[in-house]
């Protein structure tokens, strides 16, 4: 279809029914259907406070009317691209000369010498850049205009009560959680201390019985120097009366002590405390990232595995393999070894520059052979991939995510009861994207990778 044809069909999608001018403050009624607030409000209202439709001639409650703010947003950018249309705006500012392309890493037209300028850009022809973000806008548009529909009718007071239940939720886990942890560094301080104590103890003890063995006693040190200091002045005969006794207590009170460890500082103590109680906590983290292969009787003909199946890449040419029913025959597509029908699962993917992917789970029917688009939710796959520059939720339509900087390592954390598969990046830890759906048999992670020399490769946890 042209460009002339398509702003035609946007000019009809945001056209009022009842003045035949772009919409004005538009309003959604309970049928769906779109109007300017004003149009609407001049509708003739019968005894039960209900309007009838201009559109579909549907009766609506006049109660249950919503702003349309992605409808007003449309009347705007299509006012922008009549603008340029009519030549107003059809030159580069800055060299004077024609837009010849769009580029996709700034988002903007770009001249022939603003192309020469910044040759790593990604620039594509201004048709096929119009093309493709008419298509975006008519995709978000159905999408929130769906959104708009369940929601109409929805009482704010239930909206404000699902808010506060979801969040009283949210705090409970996160208050678990850390519970959990503080329970755990509790325990273990309380363990380390009392193992110093005990080593307090024994060396105090050690100390006690040294005393002991070498007449530590000050009175009994006392009375043995008096009676030296009395022996010698006397004569050669008394002094040498009873002179052994003399050394015999002599020998025993000043005997060497033992020498004893009595270092706390050394021994078990002497090592990065918070290290080793970290890696003991470790233990304690629920879930643990899961230790995952590839299953290759699942592997495209054309994929290749590692040795350790933690990795795949596209290869040269088709491997001479059976075409098994559980192999993906047209996607270049491989799951995990491992299913999951309960409990919570996470694992991470290293992605790094390969360039056209999809990571996520898919259930155990998935289609796998020629005919079947088994990207989306219907078919049974919960995604996130990455395909010309864009990073996109595989939802129906796909929605757009804005990442700051570019993926290197994504995170799938899969919740199977409460049917939930989110997506995080690994290397803050950062959400990117949760699907809510219900899962009624088993899960595996899935993988897509389409362009030679790429990659996707699974990561464990480095200690």
């Amino acid at each position: 279809m042209s460009c002339d044809g398509e702003i035609a069909k946007l000019k009809e999608q945001v056209t009022c029914a009842l003045c035949n001018l772009f919409f004005k403050e538009p309003v959604t009624l309970g049928c769906g259907h779109t109007s300017c607030r004003e149009c609407v409000s001049r509708l003739e209202v019968d005894r039960n406070g209900r309007v009838s439709c201009p559109t579909c001639s549907a009766n609506c409650i006049l109660a249950e009317v919503v702003d349309n703010e992605l409808a007003a947003k449309m009347v705007e950018t299509l006012k922008r691209i009549l603008e340029l249309n009519e030549g107003e705006q059809d030159h580069c500012e800055k060299h004077n000369l024609p837009y010849t392309g769009f580029c996709l890493d700034h988002m903007k037209l770009v001249c022939e010498r603003s192309a020469k300028e910044h040759p790593e850009c990604r620039i594509i022809p201004i048709k096929e850049a119009a093309e493709r973000f008419k298509a975006k806008l008519q995709q978000t548009l159905e999408y929130l205009e769906n959104q708009a529909t369940e929601n109409v009718g929805r009482d704010e007071q239930m909206n404000l009560i699902d808010l506060k239940n979801q969040g009283d939720t949210v705090r409970a886990k996160i208050q678990l959680a850390f519970d959990s942890l503080r329970k755990f560094l509790e325990k273990e301080e309380k363990t380390i201390s009392g193992e110093v104590e005990g080593q307090e103890e024994h060396f105090l003890q050690q100390l006690e019985e040294n005393s002991a063995q070498t007449g530590g006693n000050p009175v009994t040190l006392s009375h043995l120097i008096s009676d030296i200091q009395k022996k010698l002045p006397q004569d050669d005969i008394p002094l040498l009366k009873n002179i052994g006794t003399i050394f015999d207590r002599s020998g025993n009170l000043v005997r060497k002590p033992k020498e004893l460890p009595l270092d706390l500082s050394q021994g078990g103590f002497n090592v990065p405390l918070q290290y080793s109680v970290w890696k003991r906590m470790f233990k304690h983290i629920k879930p643990v990232p899961t230790l995952l292969t590839l299953d290759p009787k699942t592997a495209n003909a054309h994929l290749i595995l590692s040795r350790d199946g933690t990795e795949v890449r596209v290869g040269d040419k088709q491997e001479d393999i059976p075409d098994n029913p559980e192999r993906f025959s047209r996607w270049l597509s491989v799951l995990g070894a491992e299913g999951f029908n309960s409990g919570k699962h996470c694992w991470e993917v290293e992605v790094g520059d390969s360039t056209v992917w999809q990571v996520g789970v898919a259930k155990a029917s998935v289609p796998r052979k020629r005919g079947f688009a088994p990207f989306q939710p219907q078919a049974g796959v919960w995604a996130l991939a990455l395909q010309d520059g864009d990073y996109t939720a595989l939802t129906s339509p796909p929605i757009e995510l804005r990442l700051k900087g570019k993926l290197r390592k994504l995170g799938v954390f899969l919740d199977y009861p409460a049917g939930q598969v989110s997506f995080y990046n690994a290397d803050d830890v950062s959400h990117l994207y949760t699907f809510k759906d219900k899962f009624t048999e088993e899960i595996f992670p899935y993988f897509y990778i389409a362009h030679k020399g790429d990659s996707l490769r699974l990561t464990t946890l480095g200690i």
